[in-house]
């Protein structure tokens, strides 16, 4: 395997993915993290209104297919095998809905060196066919054990100061998550965000992980499914914003518990600030921020 990358691939573009959202498997999405809500189930409602979250499943269209979307000459493909979700941010700009059709394309903005590896992030834009911005995905992955080459680019993606001040910090509420043991094989089914991490044990085995892991999204969806069910529930208050540093893995037969703050000195915002803790007294996701509209 290659173990260096270098930050020349910074700027390089995708091909534009065009795709349609389809109703049934935006609704499997939905199913795939015990969303209950009717409005993303209720055809009888039309545009079915879709999980904003399902933005991430568009986007891994073109992430599974690197070969095919990207321009891969001297990109060693290789390392992709040692990427692991680091980071989460997601802008929508408009609500998705079943039936409309997107233009999706990514864009290589950071590749810098990390005491783990390196890291690596994409800007994934989906317009609709009036050619207006519906959202945007920054996803950012580290590349375990592989170095990189030079000083990188972008490192201001992934180093902002994101968190809130624990002096200011009111508690709103804190909640389990129970993660089935089959839970990582449902989201991949669900989901169809397939990578092997999450379903082989021979292959988490090979990367040295103990099992596989619960998808970071499928985490980070949970922790939306529970802020809706906390007086938030679409389309009343529609989710502009979020932001996630994955920092620990998660594994089927795992409880996890959400916890969401609020700023003391901005108490009547829409924005939250949210925290996924492990049964192993670590983070699986910290400095979770989610902003609502009106």
């Amino acid at each position: 395997m290659t173990n260096k990358l270098n930050s020349l691939f910074v700027g390089r573009k995708s091909r534009t993915l065009t795709v349609e959202i389809s109703p049934r498997e935006a609704m499997q999405y939905s199913a795939g993290i015990y969303e209950t809500h009717s409005v993303f189930y209720d055809d009888r409602a039309y545009p079915l209104l879709v999980h904003p979250m399902y933005a991430v499943a568009l986007t891994w269209k073109i992430s599974s297919h690197f070969e095919e979307y990207w321009e891969t000459a001297g990109f060693p493909l290789d390392v992709l095998e040692r990427q692991v979700h680091y980071l989460e941010e997601l802008h929508w700009y408009q609500p998705l809905y079943a039936g409309a059709t997107l233009k999706i394309q990514g864009e290589v903005k950071a590749i810098i060196p990390h005491l783990s590896g390196t890291l690596f992030w994409i800007d994934y834009t989906a317009v609709n066919e009036k050619e207006e911005t519906v959202f945007i995905e920054g996803l950012g992955t580290l590349l375990r054990d592989i170095s990189c080459e030079d000083e990188g680019k972008g490192k201001e993606l992934f180093f902002r100061d994101m968190k809130i001040n624990k002096s200011d910090e009111i508690v709103q509420w804190e909640e389990n998550i129970c993660v089935q043991p089959m839970d990582p094989i449902i989201y991949d089914a669900c989901s169809d965000i397939h990578f092997p991490i999450h379903t082989s044990w021979a292959f988490s085995q090979k990367v040295g992980l103990p099992a596989p892991v619960y998808q970071g999204t499928a985490t980070l969806s949970q922790a939306v499914r529970r802020i809706f069910e906390h007086g938030y529930a679409p389309p009343q208050r529609r989710i502009k914003y979020l932001y996630a540093r994955f920092s620990s893995y998660v594994y089927g037969g795992d409880t996890l518990t959400v916890r969401i703050c609020k700023n003391e000195s901005d108490i009547n915002s829409n924005k939250l600030y949210f925290d996924v803790r492990t049964p192993r007294n670590d983070y699986a996701i910290k400095n979770g921020i989610v902003i609502f509209e009106g």
